[in-house]
């Protein structure tokens, strides 16, 4: 069914009538590697649920695994996106939360709000939670997306929509420096792999805790991102023996290291990089079953922990920073493409992806200028 009538919603003490969209502009994975921009109905709005104009949204790792073929859970056909910012323009029933023409950002899945895990402040971890670009739920490379009321931010006033897209991914890199449990005397800290999940680590360890942060990955391209995000070194992977490198720079390897990197080598160059007694915290999915050493962490007490995900808590301090002009994973932006070349943006990541940082893809009345 599509969403024929207007839509009246009294939200923050306003009545608003906004005119539904029947069809939408779609980016839609047919097939592994095999992505076209089609039109699709626009669901109908259940209780509890918002329609947004999308304004930007940016690709993440896992939607490069899902157009690959080998994403755990995401699967064609599907629209993928989850990282993203719009304009709310319709409210399902019961949505007081935000109201038509605000800016919203979102996490990636609604959780159920019931189970302990939801009750207990860890809704990351609720088994009942519906993810985006899953389970026929379409993501935000298109025109429109759905969401739900409790995985929906409204954005600070004056933040772009290009700015608002990279909330969710730094507010991964909050909660996985919160998992790391980093106190006490100044950590160093490394992340392996130098993608947006790994970068955006050492910013929210840098600014929660005052890390020292380093970065291993390969090429200039990366580099370049890392140290513009305030790592104080980069060990290029392919020069050599990287974990050896890390503990020469450290005396003995980094309190933590952050697992961004699906390698298959990537675990045991993790433990190689963590001194003794200190701790790897795994953020990435692997395309399959991983390699690890277990004698090499045991020998010397590496713990393992593993992240997902974010809280409630992680978007928040996110959008305290962006309201604060704090936002440096804008400084991960490399490339940008118009939301109908969804297919052709994520064609040139999977081709070229060592040379690509953080890719956004913008509706056409978008632009990083665009403010509230």
């Amino acid at each position: 069914m599509t969403l024929a009538t207007p839509v009246r919603a009294v939200a923050h003490g306003r009545r608003a009538t906004t005119a539904a969209p029947q069809t939408m502009g779609a980016a839609l994975l047919s097939a592994p590697r095999r992505i076209r921009w089609t039109t699709l109905e626009v669901p109908s709005l259940r209780p509890g649920e918002l329609l947004v104009r999308v304004g930007a949204s940016g690709i993440c790792g896992s939607d490069l695994a899902a157009y690959a073929g080998h994403h755990p859970y995401k699967r064609p056909p599907v629209v993928l996106g989850h990282e993203l910012a719009g304009t709310v323009t319709g409210l399902g029933s019961g949505v007081q939360s935000v109201a038509p023409g605000e800016r919203v950002c979102a996490a990636a899945f609604s959780p159920c709000d019931r189970c302990e895990q939801c009750q207990g402040g860890r809704p990351q971890l609720c088994s009942h939670k519906a993810n985006l670009s899953a389970g026929g739920w379409h993501g935000s490379f298109a025109e429109y997306v759905v969401l739900r009321e409790n995985m929906a931010f409204a954005l600070p006033p004056g933040i772009p929509l290009t700015r608002g897209a990279l909330v969710e991914p730094l507010a991964i890199g909050v909660h996985t420096a919160r998992v790391a449990a980093l106190g006490g005397s100044p950590s160093s800290v490394v992340a392996v792999g130098g993608g947006t999940i790994g970068l955006c680590c050492l910013i929210a360890a840098g600014k929660l805790f005052g890390a020292t942060t380093l970065a291993v990955d390969i090429g200039e391209t990366k580099r370049k991102l890392a140290l513009a995000v305030g790592a104080a070194q980069f060990v290029d992977a392919a020069a050599g023996d990287a974990p050896a490198a890390i503990c020469d720079a450290l005396d003995g390897g980094a309190d933590v290291t952050f697992l961004a990197s699906g390698h298959p080598r990537a675990l045991d160059d993790a433990v190689a990089c963590t001194r003794s007694g200190g701790t790897v915290v795994v953020v990435s999915f692997f395309p399959g079953p991983a390699r690890l050493d277990m004698n090499a962490a045991v020998r010397r007490e590496v713990s393992m922990k593993t992240a997902s995900l974010c809280t409630r808590a992680d978007v928040e301090t996110v959008l305290e920073w962006a309201g604060r002009g704090e936002l440096a994973a804008e400084r991960l932006v490399t490339h940008r493409f118009p939301l109908a070349q969804a297919g052709r943006a994520l064609q040139m990541l999977a081709g070229r992806s060592r040379q690509v940082g953080k890719i956004l893809l913008e509706a056409p009345d978008t632009t990083s200028e665009d403010v509230q």
